[in-house]
């Protein structure tokens, strides 16, 4: 069966939708009140004012038999994709030795062996990979067992990591993964 709509009926429609948008716009809007309260402040981590989300943190083993010794020095070089060139250009690598569990010294560093031969420990760092230098004040080279098994925490941050946290030290490993909300 087959209705036909008038010129009245038309008109009746298109007021009833308009009248329905009306009611959906008024009563979608709510009244403007008072202001409410300030919330809280944010903490200076990831989520907060000086947090950066693009920083990482690595541990990777070395033994000792992975160094290249020679007279004076021993390098060791690992893969790590995360050093873009955009890093090296604008951000920040950081390098952590494990002297102890739990305890990360910031390189570069020196010490001193029992036996009294200095040890300097530097890195430097090239897109996708970290070379580990350890260069020591005699004509002898070092030995798997003389360097050992040891772990290694390398923290790499695009530029406003640093740029957000100058006041952060950055050679105190925990300071960092506190202040960037870093998981060991």
């Amino acid at each position: 069966m087959k209705t036909k709509t008038t010129t009245a009926g038309k008109t009746a429609k298109i007021i009833g939708i308009f009248a329905l948008a009306c009611g959906l716009l008024f009563t979608g809007c709510a009244k403007k009140g008072d202001t409410g309260p300030a919330g809280p402040a944010g903490t200076n981590g990831t989520n907060g004012t000086n947090g950066n989300a693009n920083v990482k943190s690595k541990t990777i083993f070395i033994n000792g038999s992975e160094w290249t010794n020679t007279s004076g020095s021993s390098t060791v070089t690992k893969l790590i994709p995360e050093i873009t060139t955009d890093i090296i250009n604008t951000g920040a690598v950081l390098v952590y030795g494990e002297d102890t569990p739990g305890k990360w010294t910031a390189l570069p560093v020196a010490m001193t062996s029992t036996a009294g031969v200095v040890l300097s420990y530097n890195y430097s760092i090239e897109a996708g990979k970290i070379n580990l230098f350890i260069d020591n004040n005699t004509t002898t080279a070092l030995t798997a067992g003389d360097i050992g098994n040891s772990n290694w925490r390398f923290v790499i941050m695009s530029g406003t990591g640093r740029l957000l946290n100058p006041n952060l030290k950055y050679n105190n490993y925990n300071e960092v993964k506190k202040a960037f909300n870093l998981k060991d």
